[in-house]
Protein backbone atom coordinates (compact mmCIF):
# COMPACT_ATOMS: atom_id res chain seq x y z
CA UNK A 1 0.00 0.00 0.00
CA UNK A 2 2.61 2.44 0.90
CA UNK A 3 4.58 1.76 -2.82
CA UNK A 4 1.36 2.54 -4.34
CA UNK A 5 1.19 5.87 -2.80
CA UNK A 6 4.81 6.77 -3.55
CA UNK A 7 4.06 5.88 -7.07
CA UNK A 8 0.97 8.10 -7.57
CA UNK A 9 2.88 10.78 -5.52
CA UNK A 10 6.09 10.24 -8.14
CA UNK A 11 3.66 9.99 -11.08
CA UNK A 12 1.95 13.06 -9.93
CA UNK A 13 4.88 15.02 -10.04
CA UNK A 14 5.94 13.90 -13.85
CA UNK A 15 2.36 14.42 -14.68
CA UNK A 16 1.27 17.90 -13.62
CA UNK A 17 3.81 19.84 -15.04
CA UNK A 18 3.28 18.37 -18.14
CA UNK A 19 -0.71 18.39 -17.84
CA UNK A 20 0.13 22.44 -17.22
CA UNK A 21 2.79 22.72 -20.49
CA UNK A 22 -0.14 20.65 -22.57
CA UNK A 23 -3.10 23.51 -21.51
CA UNK A 24 -0.51 25.71 -22.48
CA UNK A 25 0.67 25.04 -25.64
CA UNK A 26 -2.97 24.48 -26.67
CA UNK A 27 -4.10 28.13 -24.88
CA UNK A 28 -0.98 29.21 -26.99
CA UNK A 29 -2.13 27.84 -30.25
CA UNK A 30 -5.47 28.88 -29.98
CA UNK A 31 -4.36 32.60 -30.00
CA UNK A 32 -2.05 31.94 -33.15
CA UNK A 33 -5.42 30.53 -35.10
CA UNK A 34 -7.22 33.23 -33.62
CA UNK A 35 -4.54 35.65 -35.07
CA UNK A 36 -3.70 37.13 -31.85
CA UNK A 37 -0.16 36.18 -31.21
CA UNK A 38 2.56 35.43 -33.84
CA UNK A 39 3.54 31.87 -34.36
CA UNK A 40 6.81 32.66 -33.30
CA UNK A 41 6.29 32.65 -29.89
CA UNK A 42 4.24 29.14 -30.21
CA UNK A 43 7.41 27.83 -31.96
CA UNK A 44 10.08 29.10 -28.77
CA UNK A 45 7.78 27.09 -26.31
CA UNK A 46 7.30 24.46 -27.70
CA UNK A 47 10.95 23.96 -28.49
CA UNK A 48 11.89 25.07 -25.09
CA UNK A 49 9.50 22.47 -23.84
CA UNK A 50 10.18 19.82 -25.72
CA UNK A 51 13.72 20.25 -24.52
CA UNK A 52 12.65 20.04 -21.24
CA UNK A 53 10.94 17.30 -21.66
CA UNK A 54 13.55 15.31 -23.42
CA UNK A 55 15.86 16.60 -20.21
CA UNK A 56 13.43 15.42 -17.86
CA UNK A 57 13.40 12.24 -19.24
CA UNK A 58 16.73 11.24 -19.65
CA UNK A 59 17.22 12.60 -15.65
CA UNK A 60 14.27 10.66 -14.92
CA UNK A 61 16.66 7.37 -16.52
CA UNK A 62 19.11 8.24 -14.16
CA UNK A 63 17.04 8.08 -11.27
CA UNK A 64 16.29 11.71 -11.11
CA UNK A 65 13.27 13.71 -10.71
CA UNK A 66 13.56 17.05 -12.05
CA UNK A 67 11.85 19.75 -9.60
CA UNK A 68 10.40 23.17 -11.08
CA UNK A 69 12.17 26.48 -9.64
CA UNK A 70 10.97 29.76 -9.41
CA UNK A 71 12.04 30.73 -12.94
CA UNK A 72 10.40 28.20 -14.85
CA UNK A 73 7.23 29.09 -12.42
CA UNK A 74 7.49 32.44 -13.27
CA UNK A 75 7.48 32.47 -17.14
CA UNK A 76 4.43 29.96 -16.50
CA UNK A 77 2.43 32.51 -14.47
CA UNK A 78 3.74 35.21 -17.26
CA UNK A 79 2.01 33.11 -19.95
CA UNK A 80 -1.45 32.68 -18.31
CA UNK A 81 -1.21 36.01 -17.17
CA UNK A 82 -0.52 37.39 -21.17
CA UNK A 83 -3.03 34.65 -22.23
CA UNK A 84 -5.71 36.05 -19.92
CA UNK A 85 -5.27 40.09 -20.94
CA UNK A 86 -5.41 38.71 -24.51
CA UNK A 87 -8.62 36.74 -24.35
CA UNK A 88 -10.35 39.39 -22.40
CA UNK A 89 -9.12 42.08 -24.83
CA UNK A 90 -10.01 40.79 -27.84
CA UNK A 91 -12.94 39.57 -26.53
CA UNK A 92 -13.83 43.38 -26.14
CA UNK A 93 -12.15 44.43 -29.33
CA UNK A 94 -9.57 46.43 -27.39
CA UNK A 95 -6.37 46.96 -29.26
CA UNK A 96 -4.23 44.18 -28.09
CA UNK A 97 -0.90 45.24 -29.22
CA UNK A 98 0.18 46.21 -25.93
CA UNK A 99 0.13 42.32 -24.77
CA UNK A 100 2.55 41.33 -26.86
CA UNK A 101 4.76 43.24 -24.88
CA UNK A 102 3.87 41.07 -21.97
CA UNK A 103 4.48 37.98 -24.08
CA UNK A 104 7.93 38.81 -25.31
CA UNK A 105 8.74 39.11 -21.52
CA UNK A 106 7.45 35.59 -20.72
CA UNK A 107 9.37 34.62 -24.03
CA UNK A 108 12.09 35.99 -22.50
CA UNK A 109 12.00 34.48 -18.81
CA UNK A 110 11.23 31.13 -20.93
CA UNK A 111 14.12 31.47 -22.68
CA UNK A 112 16.20 32.47 -19.28
CA UNK A 113 14.69 29.53 -17.33
CA UNK A 114 15.86 27.01 -20.06
CA UNK A 115 19.49 28.13 -19.60
CA UNK A 116 18.95 28.22 -16.31
CA UNK A 117 17.68 24.38 -16.00
CA UNK A 118 21.30 23.80 -18.37
CA UNK A 119 23.15 26.01 -15.97
CA UNK A 120 22.13 23.64 -12.82
CA UNK A 121 22.38 20.33 -14.13
CA UNK A 122 26.03 21.12 -15.77
CA UNK A 123 27.07 22.46 -12.46
CA UNK A 124 25.70 19.50 -10.73
CA UNK A 125 27.99 17.16 -13.23
CA UNK A 126 24.50 15.92 -15.28
CA UNK A 127 25.83 17.07 -18.21
CA UNK A 128 29.36 16.56 -18.46
CA UNK A 129 30.67 14.06 -20.49
CA UNK A 130 33.01 12.43 -18.10
CA UNK A 131 30.19 11.62 -16.01
CA UNK A 132 28.48 10.47 -19.05
CA UNK A 133 31.32 8.06 -20.06
CA UNK A 134 31.43 7.13 -15.89
CA UNK A 135 28.23 6.45 -15.51
CA UNK A 136 28.20 3.84 -18.70
CA UNK A 137 30.74 2.47 -17.54
CA UNK A 138 29.76 1.61 -13.79
CA UNK A 139 26.52 0.97 -15.39
CA UNK A 140 27.82 -2.18 -17.53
Amino acid sequence: MQESLILLQIFGKLIDPLADKVTQLSLLGTLVIKSIIPLWILIIVLLKEAIMVAGASFLYGKELVVSSKWYGKLATVLFYLAIIVSMILSEFNIDNSYTLILYYVAVAMTIFSLIMYFKKFYTQGYLKKETLKLNETIEK
